[in-house]
């Protein structure tokens, strides 16, 4: 419950910073327009001795710069209180998770643990880091879309969004260091940070963001060997998910009217062989990387062009809620790929059937 009482701390910090008008006025600020009113006094008042002393001279005032908006702490609190309620979901969900599937709450001391990276000794084959990325950067994204339905000034809303998704995971790693099961992990951190950065560049670069997906691929059952269905958690376990990049046809103004737009260039990354379960059946230990083609759902539900779908019902709240979930999930049996194990590690011993 720590992330519910760390959630509610923002939003009443946003309240406080939250600023009383709209940080982008098109006249200028009303703080300035005192000093152009004297300013213009004094002009006068130059002006007319000027003129008594010399009739023919003419005044020639200088406009006044309109100084720059830049992203403040002004910003940011318009920002989080335009996310607050989001904020709020946010916030319990996780925690939810967190009592269900991650140990919170159970009075261990703090502990740290070097976990390394993607290497055949580590505890999940990379995929918990690849997690932690892919988690940073959703919420990072989603807080993007809302910031800028919601603020009275959206300028900067990547780097707020960025800024609290990270906080956020970064309470979560905090949290798992008093749990004698997972522990804080300095590589989490890192982790946490880079899908931070990957949605400011996404949704600050131009076009990119049309172009570029990072989804989720939970495999069902039929796509693992034998034995490995057990679910007891919240969240997929990581024996059963895969992690894709999708670049996108329809975002590329020589493909948007072509067939070429339902079609998306897919590469992808998953590990095998590290889970108790795997290990137990006797399954190796393999990391494989993935390239491949997908449909793009997406657009042949919503996209514009002569073929009958979706489109009127883009933009409700359940067009919304099926946009964003293609953009996050990629749905099985919608994509071919061709598979390249690079690192196979049998154990020895065992047997184990493909």
């Amino acid at each position: 419950m720590r992330v519910v009482a760390f959630v509610a701390c923002l939003a009443v910090l946003s309240t406080v910073l939250r600023p009383e008008a709209s940080l982008a006025q098109p006249s200028g600020p009303s703080q300035y327009r005192p000093a152009l009113r004297a300013k213009g006094q004094h002009a006068e008042m130059q002006a007319a001795a000027v003129a008594t002393a010399a009739p023919t001279a003419t005044a020639n005032p200088e406009p006044i710069p309109i100084p720059p908006t830049f992203y403040s702490v002004s910003h940011l609190g318009d920002h989080l209180h335009a996310v607050r309620w989001e904020l709020a979901v946010v916030g319990a969900a996780i925690a939810t998770v967190g009592i269900k599937d991650w140990d919170w709450g159970n009075g261990s001391g703090f502990q740290t643990i070097e976990e390394g990276w993607f290497s055949k000794n580590t505890r999940h084959g990379g995929m918990d880091k690849i997690g932690h990325s892919f988690s940073t950067y959703v919420i990072a994204d989603l807080l993007t879309d809302r910031i800028r339905a919601n603020a009275s000034d959206p300028a900067g809303a990547p780097i707020t969004a960025s800024l609290i998704a990270f906080g956020i995971m970064g309470l979560v790693e905090t949290l798992d260091g008093f749990t004698g099961r997972h522990r804080f992990s300095r590589e989490d951190i890192i982790a946490n940070g880079a899908g931070a950065l990957f949605s400011v560049f996404r949704n600050s670069i131009p076009g990119l963001r049309e172009k570029l997906d990072w989804r989720i691929m939970y495999t069902p059952a039929s796509f693992e060997r034998p034995g490995i269905t057990g679910e007891n958690g919240i969240l997929p376990p990581y024996e059963r998910q895969r992690y894709i990049m999708a670049l996108k046809g329809s975002g590329f103004e020589t493909l948007k009217n072509t067939p070429l737009r339902y079609l998306e260039l897919h590469t992808g990354f998953d590990a095998r062989g590290f889970e108790e379960k795997e290990r137990e059946l006797g399954y190796p230990i393999e990391r494989s990387l993935y390239i491949g083609l997908g449909l793009n759902l997406n657009e042949v539900l919503f996209g514009s062009g002569p073929t009958p779908n979706l489109a009127r019902y883009k933009d409700t709240l359940p067009g919304w809620a099926v946009r964003k979930t293609f953009e996050y999930v990629q749905v099985p049996y919608t994509s071919v790929y061709y598979e390249n194990r690079f690192s196979t590690v049998r154990r020895m011993g065992t047997t184990f059937r493909d």
